[in-house]
């Protein structure tokens, strides 16, 4: 039978008081990351309407900056936090919200680097950001290799080591351009959004005389339905 414990009034009351201090005492901490996640959402939200071609104007650009600042100060060993102030950052640059200058983006990305050296999404946005901001093709071919040690079939990585590449292929040395058509093969048997990433970037670079030939000569071969969306877009680019 169990035993029944009985607490000395005065000891309930102790400890009564003993766990609403600790709750107390936790509060502000709790509130800090709560409100911390709440803006790393907001930043993150204005990141995809940006991606899609939506609010892209100065107001939206202030608020998720602020919203990506709030959440890596609530939280200011977060390397996730920090790649999202990053990214925010570069939209600024790109919309010409923000002055061209990489100091502050190399800060933010070398942080979560040492943070997490096993994220592959440091690295491939790290490159990009070396790429299109800091002029420096080398040191982001390098970036983006090391994505691909970490997270060879990461999406997110695919689509930044494409974007380069592609972007760059006529000042690629031949071992990197020999490098960038592994990654092209890669992606065209990865999923579909990935696959759908490569055609696009194709397109937008116009390296179809670069990526057909490759893809539709590859052994082994691709499967059918992805030679058939290969070759319409090759057949758009030989009409064109």
């Amino acid at each position: 039978m169990p035993l029944s414990i009985q607490l000395n009034p005065a000891l309930k009351y102790s400890f009564a008081v003993i766990m609403l201090l600790l709750l107390v005492w936790q509060l502000p901490g709790l509130y800090t990351t709560a409100h911390g996640n709440i803006q790393y959402y907001v930043a993150a939200d204005k990141l995809d309407k940006w991606q899609a071609g939506k609010e892209q104007d100065l107001a939206t650009y202030q608020l998720a900056k602020q919203a990506a600042s709030i959440a890596l100060s609530s939280k200011p060993n977060s390397a996730h936090y920090m790649l999202t102030l990053a990214k925010v950052m570069e939209w600024g640059i790109y919309l010409g919200f923000e002055v061209k200058q990489l100091d502050s983006l190399i800060h933010l990305y070398e942080n979560a680097i040492q943070l997490r050296p096993d994220w592959p999404n440091a690295y491939s946005d790290y490159g990009y950001a070396l790429a299109f901001i800091g002029n420096d093709l080398p040191g982001a071919i390098t970036q983006l290799k090391r994505a691909e040690q970490y997270g060879p079939f990461i999406p997110e990585v695919l689509r930044q080591q494409l974007t380069v590449g592609l972007a760059n292929w006529g000042s690629l040395p031949i071992a990197d351009k020999i490098w960038l058509l592994s990654i092209v093969g890669r992606a065209a048997e990865s999923h579909w959004p990935t696959f759908k990433a490569l055609r696009e970037l194709t397109a937008q670079y116009q390296r179809q005389d670069i990526v057909c030939p490759y893809l539709l000569n590859k052994t082994p071969a691709l499967e059918q339905s992805r030679i058939k969306n290969l070759t319409r877009l090759c057949t758009q680019r030989a009409a064109s």
